[in-house]
């Protein structure tokens, strides 16, 4: 591996976006590191780079980390290390990322554990590396712990309470799990519901059935029991789904009415344990959701940053002035690529914590569309067609130009070059503009175009994305009182229209101003 070493402090200055992104890199809770791939399996890759929350983390500087190669392995916990090296050999060998949980020596000797996703990435030299975050996880591993010692001893609560709990298939295999109690109260063994597929739906009274259609349900019916006895049941359960959003499995319990007040705090233990589940699971996904947006939108453009350099750092006094005009065009214009997608996850983090507010002043619209279009290299490449109609409204000048870039930044993104972008403007009956940005590309299914106005939510046009652009259009769209759509365009293609009523709704009217105007300029 030929690779220049450099440690936090000494990452290349390049023009621009450059400085941007080393601020996100530093600011975000994780760890960003650039590491050899093992090609010797007796010695631990370098570390060429490794950002500065690393000391915090685990008590050791940056310029320690990549001084010496065999600290990362020396803080590896000694149980993790052969699984973790033959990990990356592995997928050293086969050239695919790699995502792997272990544990490191922290400060004081304590145990972190870490999440660790990493790209092998080549630069233009043919040098290979590791591009990789670890994201601490320590709190989630301990929150499971406790979660599963909760679940353990809820499990040994319920089995020893007046009530049963099951857990049924939301196709006709039948139940996966009932407790004991289904025998005490209903006078059949969990064995006999296991081998019985159709046993719950003959047990349930006729005139009731209609009442178990609700998800979450919550309902009280009567059920036959083996006797012939009839039990009146209060079923409170839900219809758990999968990653994918596919239903699985009903979880929930039968409370036999005459403990009702017995069971009740039961009841209320049970939606904490899956209130606190579903925290997690909403907290872990976010961070996935993270990870693979950083992981999939920033190594193409940093890894072509640092290859170019090496290359123009190697090679320069070999290089024409042609060459070396060329190269550094080139970092520039990955370079302003990072700025864009720094910029987009910055703004959206001001906004789902109430930081955005517009500061609105009359704005030529046409104007402002022409200017853009005119300075910005975004599009210098694509046949481009501007019909803007004079129209000044009422509006934040930052956040409409954030609207602009990125809508025109999904154009050129999922669109071939050969493609033709519109652009138009016009006044709206009443107040307010109607701004349109068209393509003649591929589209956007129906059933996609709402969702990929979400944050992180990618639609199927082509090209690869990290799903915070048309979330912002949205957002910065609902603070001037409008909104943002996709239609089909006549003729193919996609037509993103977007609103600006010229005044924020009243929420946002009443919001106390308490953010500066360089603050809001950077919307």
């Amino acid at each position: 591996m030929r690779c220049t070493r450099q440690t936090s402090a000494e990452m290349p200055e390049g023009p621009g976006g450059e400085a941007r992104f080393r601020e996100f890199v530093e600011q975000v809770p994780a760890i960003v590191y650039l590491r050899e791939p093992d090609d010797d399996p007796m010695r631990p890759g370098r570390i060429i780079y490794v950002s500065p929350q690393v000391e915090q983390v685990l008590g050791v500087t940056p310029g320690e980390w990549t001084a010496d190669p065999t600290t990362w392995w020396e803080h590896l916990h000694p149980d993790d290390r052969p699984s973790v090296r033959l990990a990356f050999l592995q997928a050293d060998a086969a050239g695919t990322k790699i995502s792997i949980e272990y544990r490191m020596r922290g400060p004081g000797g304590g145990q972190v554990w870490f999440r660790d996703e990493a790209v092998p990435v080549q630069g233009t030299d043919g040098a290979r590396a590791w591009q990789g975050i670890m994201l601490n996880v320590t709190a989630q591993k301990d929150a499971e712990a406790a979660l599963l010692e909760a679940e353990t001893r809820y499990r040994a609560l319920i089995e020893q309470s007046p009530m049963i709990s099951y857990l049924d298939a939301v196709d006709d295999s039948g139940t996966i799990y009932i407790s004991p109690q289904a025998t005490e109260i209903l006078g059949y063994s969990p064995e006999e519901f296991y081998a019985d597929p159709g046993l719950w739906t003959r047990m349930v009274h006729a005139e009731d059935l209609v009442l178990l259609d609700d998800d979450p349900l919550d309902a009280e019916y009567r059920i036959i029991a083996k006797d012939g006895r009839i039990v009146w049941v209060h079923d409170l359960a839900r219809l758990i789904v999968d990653e994918t959003g596919t239903p699985r499995y009903w979880q929930g319990v039968l409370i036999d009415l005459t403990a009702r007040r017995e069971a009740e705090a039961l009841r209320q233990d049970l939606e904490q344990e899956r209130a606190e589940a579903e925290r997690l699971r909403a907290e872990d996904e976010m961070k996935t959701t993270f990870l693979q947006a950083v992981s999939h939108d920033l190594r193409t453009p940093l890894a072509a940053i640092l290859g170019l350099a090496v290359t123009l750092d190697r090679h320069q006094a070999n290089l024409g002035e042609g060459e070396i005009h060329d190269l550094t065009e080139r970092i520039a214009g990955n370079a302003r690529r990072l700025d864009r997608i720094v910029a987009d996850f910055l703004d959206l983090e001001r906004l789902q914590r109430g930081a955005a507010v517009p500061e609105l002043r009359p704005l030529d619209l046409a104007r402002l569309v022409r200017e853009w279009v005119a300075t910005t290299d975004l599009v210098s490449d694509r046949r481009m067609t501007l019909d803007v109609a004079p129209v000044t409204i009422r509006a934040d000048p930052a956040m409409v130009e954030r609207i602009i870039e990125n809508l025109l930044g999904n154009s050129v993104k999922h669109t071939p070059r050969d493609a033709s972008i519109w652009v138009r403007v016009n006044p709206v009956e009443g107040g307010g503009a109607l701004l349109t940005v068209e393509d003649d590309g591929p589209g956007v299914p129906p059933e996609e175009r709402d969702r990929i106005f979400e944050p992180f939510r990618q639609g199927s046009r082509t090209g690869a994305g990290s799903g915070v652009g048309l979330a912002l259009v949205a957002s910065f769209a609902a603070l001037h009182g409008g909104r943002a759509w996709v239609t089909d365009r006549p003729g193919g293609g996609a037509s993103f229209k977007v609103t600006l009523a010229g005044e924020p709704p009243e929420d946002q009217r009443t919001a106390k101003a308490g953010s500066s105007s360089a603050e809001e300029s950077q919307a």
